[in-house]
């Protein structure tokens, strides 16, 4: 069977994702020193999040919902 996942913001840099067949949370991915500007948007097996830090750098980061790691992370420039 197919995992369904689905993911709220705790806090500013904290999103929890949760098993929603099982009805439990899954884990907790911690974002460090940033805060969460759009997001989380789920697709198929990954998890999507802007977030901007303190030198208000602002950074697309992508996550495998099955094991909550970092898959990629993208720059985000405003021109």
């Amino acid at each position: 069977m197919e995992k369904l996942y689905s993911a709220v913001i705790k806090g500013n840099n904290q999103i929890l994702v949760f098993d929603v067949i099982k009805g439990v949370n899954a884990y907790t991915i911690n974002m460090g020193n940033v805060s969460i500007v759009t997001g989380p948007v789920i697709t198929k097996d990954k998890l999507t999040v802007v977030v901007k830090d303190a030198k208000n750098k602002t950074t697309g980061k992508i996550y495998s919902l099955k094991t909550g790691i970092l898959s990629y992370s993208f720059i985000i420039t405003n021109k």
